[in-house]
């Protein structure tokens, strides 16, 4: 069976850059834990590294995390689907609309219901249109047993390559046109007393404003933090794997943070020479790690192919050496890698401390 080897200790150094260069700037760090299946140890090392509060997208996450973490303030990023009942953990929904808000404050939840509105800036996925924002936020607001916290936005996730500097440019207009249409927000929770809202945006390709290349493969902190009105940043990827998502450049890789915090381990179960060329096939398949790119951590090791159950790699003759039935191959795994291995109970998760 493969292993997944996850280094709690890293987790946490991770939050910690990353907190420490938003702190500074009045922006508190929201862990997103959606990767890692809502897990509690993961989140625990987020809340020892700095994050203010965890944020995930399924119900099922958010009730694990308060079963394991009552004090932390929760937020579910996804409106529940139909035949889903929220419990009390909690602390904040992000809708898009009124019909939203409306469907989930006649499940009968205790009240006052604190809401985020999304609101969509290019990314093409969740949120009301700019223009409509006023005129939905103001009807959100005056809902019985609703209380509208803020405004939201995500950026470069269903459209990588999209300008995330527009994005943040329309998310501060349409903050401004919501204040302006006299909308009153309510336990906005906001770090800045002089922020109107609550504004959280996020996801961790959002620190690409913030970081500028440094000899292509670090980043380092620049000047200026173009996020608009921004009061909290929404961040996965870049607390889990050491990297903020590529869009239309390479990624970056955060100075001095850790990108084998999540490890795959997986043993040969077979070794020939096939094409002139020798080949390992390893215990694992899309079912595990979908069709993510993985890097080996051993030199001479090469990803060929995958199928729904096994992995194969070329081996040079040196690497191939090396290899018997039995043995292990190590690599690290993209965000989705990461993602389907914390879903796949085909994978053992191995947690540790340094």
């Amino acid at each position: 069976m493969p292993t997944l080897h996850i280094n709690l200790t890293r987790i946490e150094h991770n939050t910690r850059i990353i907190a420490g260069l938003l702190g500074p700037l009045g922006i508190r760090l929201v862990g997103v834990t959606k990767a890692c299946l809502g897990n509690e140890r993961v989140a625990a090392a987020m809340m020892a590294g700095g994050a203010a509060a965890l944020a995930d997208s399924r119900l099922e996450n958010v009730a694990n995390l308060r079963r394991h973490l009552p004090e932390v303030d929760l937020e579910l990023l996804r409106t529940p689907v139909a035949g889903q009942t929220p419990g009390p953990g909690v602390d904040l929904f992000f809708v898009s609309s009124v019909s939203q808000a409306r469907a989930l404050l006649g499940l009968g939840l205790p009240g006052p219901v604190r809401f985020c509105l999304m609101i969509e800036t290019g990314d093409g996925r969740e949120g009301v249109p700019v223009k409509q924002a006023p005129r939905e936020a103001k009807q959100l607001a005056s809902l019985e047993g609703a209380a509208l916290a803020g405004l939201a936005t995500n950026a470069a996730c269903a459209r990588p390559g999209a300008p995330l500097a527009e994005a943040m440019t329309a998310f501060a207009d349409a903050v401004r046109s919501v204040t302006d249409a006299g909308v009153l927000f309510s336990a906005a929770g906001s770090l800045d007393p002089l922020s109107p809202c609550l504004c959280s945006v996020g996801g961790s390709g959002l620190l690409r404003l913030l970081l500028e290349a440094d000899s292509g493969e670090q980043a380092v902190p620049g000047e200026q933090f173009p996020f608009g009105p921004a009061t909290e940043l929404r961040c996965g990827e870049a607390i889990l794997l050491g990297r903020v998502p590529a869009g239309g450049p390479p990624a970056l890789y955060l100075r001095d943070a850790y990108r084998d915090a999540f490890i795959l381990e997986a043993p040969v179960l077979e070794l020939f020479e096939k094409n002139g060329l020798p080949q390992a096939l390893l215990g694992f398949g899309v079912q595990d790690v979908g069709h993510a790119p993985l890097m080996p951590l051993t030199e001479g090791i090469s990803p060929a192919k995958i199928t729904s159950d096994y992995f194969v790699v070329d081996c040079t003759p040196g690497a191939a050496a090396s290899l018997r039935i039995g043995s292990s191959l190590s690599f690290l795994l993209p965000y989705y890698g990461l993602l389907a291995a914390m879903t796949s109970p085909f994978v053992e998760k191995r947690y540790a401390k340094e």
